[in-house]
């Protein structure tokens, strides 16, 4: 952890893989979200450390609102559940 961009993006990542976990407990998430979050903290970090810091700043924001997205969607109703 040498740079601001190495603590935000794993901030970023730590947040996208617990809410992952999370959800796993109470449903069957999709993988592939997670996975563009971590890939976008991962650029975003890459970009920060290589000199693109207002890059790295966009793409690690991204990361963070889509992240929050995820975390606001509604559980999925199991098939069968709730029905009369």
């Amino acid at each position: 952890m040498e740079t601001i961009f190495d603590i935000l993006a794993v901030t970023l990542f730590i947040a996208a893989a617990g809410l992952f976990f999370l959800r796993f407990r109470h449903e069957n998430p999709p993988l592939g979200p997670y996975l563009l979050v971590s890939l976008v903290a991962a650029t975003g970090n890459w970009l920060g450390n290589n000199g693109g810091g207002l890059a790295a700043v966009a793409f690690l924001m991204a990361g963070a609102f889509f992240t929050l997205h995820l975390a606001s969607e509604p559980y999925r109703e199991e098939p069968g559940e709730n029905s009369q």
